[in-house]
């Protein structure tokens, strides 16, 4: 995540860098997602992105595109600022900041989270569990948070959470 103050009467000229930053990203093997943050009423801009290893994420921060735009995006704003990486579940909705964005509200979390894994459960109980029937408890019992846990936190929350986010920051 990187956070960047935009000075006044510029916005428009970055999120066009931003917007152009996350295509370039999305080219870069192992992108998982990219979005832009921001408060309108606010001069700080949050880009976030999501890869599926360290090496692809250091693959995009040491492109020649991502320079290239960083040199942009300089010469409009302060220099930018990295954030805290993060990885596992708090991934999923919140940011380790209040700078831009205020979290959902956790009843939007919470249905937006159910709605992601039901469906996954429900395939895990009709494939794997007749399969692993005669596993040992133990044994059996971690595949189900082992396999769950990873493919939402990988796969299926960053996706769901990219095409729920209008909804999910919508203000009231």
């Amino acid at each position: 995540m990187f956070a960047r103050e935009v000075h006044p009467g510029r916005e428009r000229e970055y999120e066009a860098l931003a917007r152009q930053m996350i295509e370039a990203s999305e080219r870069v093997p192992g992108q998982l997602a990219a979005t832009m943050l921001h408060d309108p009423d606010s001069s700080t801009y949050t880009l976030v992105y999501s890869f599926t290893s360290h090496a692809a994420l250091r693959a995009w921060l040491e492109s020649p595109e991502r320079r290239r735009l960083i040199r942009g995006a300089d010469a409009i704003s302060e220099a930018h600022r990295r954030l805290p990486t993060l990885s596992g579940l708090e991934t999923w909705f919140t940011l380790p900041h209040q700078l831009t964005i205020k979290p959902p509200p956790r009843w939007k979390m919470w249905l937006t989270s159910l709605l992601a894994i039901y469906p996954l459960v429900v395939a895990f109980q009709a494939a794997l569990v007749p399969k692993i029937k005669n596993w040992p408890l133990l044994v059996r019992s971690a595949v189900l948070p082992l396999t769950l846990l990873t493919l939402m936190t990988f796969v299926v929350m960053p996706t769901v959470t990219r095409l729920v986010q209008p909804w999910l920051s919508a203000r009231r």
